[in-house]
């Protein structure tokens, strides 16, 4: 758990609930890292849905995942992820800006949080959702306000919220979120 970046704790974490042949579903590909992990911990049985918005970042995405048959790319919002995905047993959000991309483009605090409500209802019983939240630009700390208020009214009788937060370091520090269906 320590001495990691945010992206490979995540990564330790899901893979103990993912199985071959599972869905999985990357919110925002982005560069491909977290569909990449996604489909090596599905298999080729499994499948996974990766949502991406940037049409410059969908071709290298494409080619990224070309070896991978069972990753579908939706270059869409991923508002519209019931469109495509109606059960899953892990879903991932990593929000803000493509790293190395413009800043000005990032994910917007409404889109998300109507987003991680049909997570909510797509997510399988004893399935993840996770939510890395980046509070270190000013959309990102609007949203960031904005996904804990939406946790914190999950009905605890279906969902148990797990929250990282680095305590000891900065308040524009990523947080991450783990939602788990319990039924």
């Amino acid at each position: 758990m320590f001495g990691v970046s945010i992206t490979e704790r995540g990564h330790e974490i899901l893979k103990t609930y993912l199985q071959k042949g599972d869905v999985a579903v990357d919110c925002t590909a982005g560069h491909g890292m977290d569909t990449l992990f996604l489909a090596e911990c599905t298999g080729a049985e499994g499948r996974v849905h990766a949502f991406e918005i940037q049409p410059e970042v969908i071709s290298e995405l494409q080619e990224k995942m070309s070896p991978y048959p069972q990753v579908e790319i939706h270059p869409t919002s991923n508002v519209y992820l019931e469109e495509y995905v109606q059960r899953a047993k892990v879903m991932m959000y990593n929000l803000g800006f493509l790293p190395g991309g413009d800043p000005k483009l990032t994910t917007r605090t409404e889109a998300t949080i109507q987003s991680l409500e049909s997570a909510c209802r797509v997510i399988v019983p004893q399935g993840v959702i996770s939510v890395v939240a980046y509070p270190g630009h000013p959309e990102g700390l609007k949203e960031a306000a904005a996904v804990e208020e939406f946790l914190k009214k999950l009905p605890s009788a279906t969902f148990e919220v797990l929250t990282i937060r680095q305590t000891n370091r900065s308040p524009r520090t990523p947080v991450q979120h783990f939602i788990y269906r319990n039924r």
